[in-house]
């Protein structure tokens, strides 16, 4: 049905014709130039649907996209960011061990401060000798 209407039904007559009127006057070349214009059009079409299909199933899947154009991510170079990130987030947890170590030192001193105040408050902790 689609390649019927493709074909043409009339086509303009001129008195004078150039050379590309009188390859263009004839329906066979008009109707595979329509034909070869509406299969490019259908293969750009699916080609672009199968594309944004396989993507969006590739990010589902967790494989990211390591190649655009010009630029590419290795896996080498992946791979030591994958290390170096590992590698940064056990120096936080050691620190963040180390931390909480000090602030629980920091509070007891800070007792420690408030008894050495209340009991020099209270009187002196050393009696004065007399002479």
């Amino acid at each position: 049905m689609l390649i019927k209407g493709l074909y043409p039904t009339d086509l303009p007559s001129t008195k004078e014709p150039a050379f590309i009127d009188t390859i263009f006057h004839n329906r066979g070349v008009i109707w595979a130039a329509r034909l070869l214009l509406v299969s490019a059009a259908a293969v750009l079409a699916i080609g672009g649907l199968f594309i944004v299909i396989s993507i969006g199933m590739r990010l589902r899947n967790e494989e990211w996209l390591r190649r655009a154009g010009p630029f590419e991510i290795s896996e080498t170079t992946l791979s030591e960011m994958t290390v170096q990130r590992d590698r940064w987030r056990i120096a936080a947890l050691l620190q963040q061990e180390k931390v909480a170590e000090l602030t629980e030192r920091l509070e007891r001193s800070d007792e420690l401060i408030a008894q050495l105040r209340t009991a020099y408050a209270s009187g002196p902790i050393v009696e004065e000798e007399h002479s």
